[in-house]
């Protein structure tokens, strides 16, 4: 077999399953030789292998090994696929930096994999196997893969199912509150998301000034340009599985377009108070709306917090987060100015299900908090 150097071997058809088979850790990089990006990713492969010597650390040349590429779905170059025991448990579209590998490695070997076999199997989703005899896995799932797809697959364990803490939190924003969710989803799919936001650099100013509401904020609205991550994500947002979570959980039908946007609040952002309610065309309007913030160690005195107009409360982001709040003349809200002395990034993925018409009876609040049972999260939280 050919090498990149004394330690990166370089995969081929005839090679690439049994190969697989033979290393429980496995690191394959999908690369081209015409491309810079991955000729300058070359030596930090070379030295994750040295120092990974429990690994196989390996490559594809996209050109010369079309099938493999086509049976991963690889789009872009360099891509980098992780495997334990012959599933993908990550893909990064995009070089690393030798640390960040290293922290990666790290990740899938601490890995649990009877219980990443268990969650799996509750989503109904095929093991993700490298055998060319089966169906080709993509490295992300299509639309049709609806198990993964759900936003219910990325939730930490206490919040899936009819029967979890979310369901009872349901009550609650039905009748109007806005509900927080700490810690709401894994935190390999939080971390993930962070990283496509912290590195993206195509961020658009939109600001607006009208007589009793104007906005100054950083995002990304075009579809056609998000990352391939953040783009990943939309489809979860977006995908069948979601639409019936959140209709569900909220009372509202939400079967229409979901809007998916990400925005990076900078120093002198703002958003004075509206509510969000909105047609997006002539059969569907806004109905349920999420915040997901993915700001790291944000200080609640460098501002940017959402203020509950209904409360009066100021509410600053706290990573892995996740508002949900039913769209209505009572859902006023607001950013508040993030200070100039922020020294830290605040993001956030946001966006809208929508559905024809507003639905649902306004119930009793209960209490404020809902205990999730899950001594790794945190209470879900009512307002």
């Amino acid at each position: 077999m050919s090498t990149v150097s004394a330690n990166v071997i370089e995969l081929t058809s005839q090679n690439f399953v049994p190969l697989l088979d033979d290393h429980p850790l496995a690191v394959v990089a999908f690369w081209a030789p015409t491309s810079e990006p991955c000729l300058a990713f070359s030596p930090v492969l070379a030295a994750t292998a040295a120092r990974n010597p429990d690994a196989l650390v390996a490559r594809v040349d996209v050109q010369s090994q079309q099938a493999i590429s086509a049976q991963f779905n690889v789009q872009s170059v360099p891509t980098l696929m992780v495997l334990r025991d012959n599933m993908i448990v990550y893909v990064n579209a995009g070089a690393l930096q030798p640390g960040e590998l290293d922290e990666v490695l790290a990740g899938a070997r601490a890995l649990d994999m009877e219980q990443v076999r268990r969650k799996i199997a509750d989503v109904g989703a095929a093991t993700l196997s490298v055998s060319p005899a089966q169906t080709p896995a993509a490295a992300e799932p299509h639309a049709g893969d609806a198990g993964l797809l759900s936003i219910e697959a990325h939730l930490r364990a206490s919040l899936r199912g009819p029967g979890s803490a979310l369901a009872e939190a349901g009550r609650r924003l039905a009748a109007g509150s806005l509900v927080a969710i700490p810690n709401a989803f894994e935190p390999a799919f939080a971390e993930r998301m962070h990283r496509c936001l912290d590195r993206c650099t195509d961020w658009r100013v939109y600001e607006g000034y009208e007589e009793q509401f104007h906005f100054h904020h950083h995002n990304l609205y075009d579809t056609h340009e998000f990352p391939p991550d953040l783009a990943w994500c939309a489809q979860v947002f977006g995908s069948a599985g979601t639409k019936e979570w959140v209709s569900r959980l909220s009372g509202r039908p939400c079967d229409g377009p979901t809007e998916v946007s990400a925005s990076w609040y900078l120093p002198g952002d703002h958003s004075l108070p509206h509510n969000d309610i909105a047609a997006t065309d002539a059969h569907f309007s806004r109905q349920v709306a999420f915040v997901w913030h993915l700001a790291k160690d944000w200080q609640p005195q460098w501002g940017g917090a959402l203020y509950w107009c209904s409360q009066g409360l100021y509410l600053p982001p706290v990573f892995n987060t996740l508002w949900l709040f039913n769209v209505g003349p009572e859902s006023n809200h607001f950013v508040t100015h993030v200070s100039p002395y922020a020294q830290g990034k605040r993001l956030a993925i946001n966006g809208w299900w929508t559905g024809p018409g507003a639905t649902g009876n306004r119930v009793p609040k209960g209490p404020a908090r809902i205990a999730t049972g899950d001594a790794g999260g945190a209470d879900i939280l009512i307002y």
